[in-house]
């Protein structure tokens, strides 16, 4: 890229800094003015004051704001502290949108970014350092990352204000990627206004004390927040570099990736940390994994309505089609209605053979969500054997059989671009972050 393009493109990147730093920043003090309007005038004072020294330099500068700092009052220096805090939270959103910014404006070519991608990476290796392409595929499908999560009971912030922070840079991001009409703009304005609003009104301080068992709830939701959502899309982004230099897509059962947790392992370290401790937290963790993976089969029920499929699919549909007949239809759907089933409550005909096994997969995830359920209640009751009472899913390879062949299966069609949506998302979600291991 020509020097002065580049220039250009890191000059609108501060500008969006500047920018987004303002916007928050007025609608805070809009918010603290609403509620606190003497605290706010104050703080103005304190803000302007601190901008004139970071100009100057000066002791007198330094001097009046000391001065003004030290005649406050204890109950004003709480309120003043927690308004800096808000405005330095807000300011790092931010900087994490501008990075996005900076990011995506990379991806699109029109700046350089100080790191390479995975597909110059891939390029580089090929072009400048000779390695064959298929020792590059060979190598990244003999290599896995494990990533271990671990706990911080002294993490500062409390999940209700990461969500609500979090709501904020969505919408900044919205601000900037979408064309929005006046209405749907000032709308946006509205919801930033309503989560800063939200966030100041919030108490900043956990006012008990974290169990091992709410570390592993927090911790679990970033993997429902981001990273059950990132690991398809990295997959993908590796498809395409791979593509790139002729190579084929990661094997479906190779794992880039596979993810651990100290949360609720810890035995040397918490003394809290007990044998029960970590049984609920493996619970919790299967639990949500259970919840995600329930979502995702009920909305392949909606994508997958072809008829066309492989012998293989259609035998073991047409088994399980002729349970779910033999069973009382009429009971079956009463139930699945009273498990509040988005739709296909009857049991599904053998011309839909891949609705009939997604529905027999959805009421194993139920029933094994029930079971977990009642195994976190009582403490006497063994897993595995609860599990394996009552037709539940035991480990991650029930599950992936029958996903695995509905794609072979649309692959043997010609239904190729059907298979590599959202089936094969769900089928590395399944792989990649369905053995996630506790580490003690």
């Amino acid at each position: 890229m020509d020097p002065p393009m580049l220039m250009q493109s890191n000059n609108r990147a501060k500008q969006l800094l500047r920018d987004d730093d303002s916007l928050l920043r007025q609608v805070f003090f809009n918010v603290l003015r609403h509620h606190h309007p003497n605290t706010a005038n104050k703080v103005d004072v304190i803000y302007a004051l601190s901008q004139a020294w970071c100009k100057s330099k000066d002791n007198g500068d330094f001097d009046l704001l000391e001065k003004y700092l030290d005649n406050l009052k204890p109950e004003e220096c709480i309120l003043v502290a927690s308004a800096f805090s808000h405005m330095l939270n807000l300011h790092n959103l931010t900087e994490e949108v501008a990075n996005t910014q900076t990011e995506r404006a990379g991806r699109m070519g029109e700046v350089t970014l100080p790191t390479r991608s995975t597909n110059k990476s891939f390029i580089n290796l090929t072009t400048q350092n000779g390695i064959a392409p298929e020792m590059v595929y060979k190598t990244l499908c003999s290599q896995t990352v494990e990533l271990v999560f671990t706990a911080h009971p002294t993490q500062a912030f409390r999940q209700s204000l990461l969500k609500k922070y979090a709501k904020v840079r969505h919408y900044l991001d919205e601000l900037h990627n979408k064309r929005m009409s006046p209405y749907e703009k000032i709308e946006l304005l509205e919801a930033i206004r309503a989560q800063v609003q939200a966030a100041w009104r919030t108490d900043e301080i956990r006012r008990q004390k974290p169990t091992p068992q709410d570390e592993m709830r927090h911790g679990v939701s970033y993997f429902q927040q981001t990273i059950m959502d990132m690991v398809p899309i990295f997959y993908r982004r590796v498809d395409t570099a791979l593509a790139n230099i002729g190579q084929p897509r990661t094997p479906l059962t190779h794992r880039l990736f596979e993810f651990g947790s100290w949360m609720g392992g810890d035995r040397d370290g918490n003394p809290n940390v007990t044998a029960t401790t970590t049984r609920d937290v493996v619970i919790l963790a299967r639990l949500e994994a259970v919840n995600a993976y329930f979502q995702a089969v009920e909305t392949l029920m909606f994508d997958l309505s072809m008829w066309r499929c492989s012998p293989e699919l259609k035998a073991l549909a047409t088994r399980l089609a002729a349970r779910a007949i033999a069973a009382d239809p009429n009971r079956i759907a009463d139930e699945r209605k009273k498990r509040n089933y988005a739709d296909f409550w009857m049991p599904i005909a053998t011309n839909e053979p891949f609705r009939v096994v997604l529905s027999h997969m959805r009421d194993r995830l139920w029933q094994t969500r029930e079971v977990l359920h009642q195994c976190l209640i009582n403490a006497q009751l063994s897993v595995r054997q609860a599990l394996e009472d009552t037709d539940s899913y035991l480990d991650v390879q029930e599950l992936f059989e029958p996903l695995h062949l509905m794609y072979t299966s649309l692959m043997s069609t010609g239904d190729e671009s059907t298979a590599n949506h959202k089936l094969l998302d769900v089928l590395r979600q399944v792989w990649c972050l369905g053995e996630c291991k506790v580490h003690t």
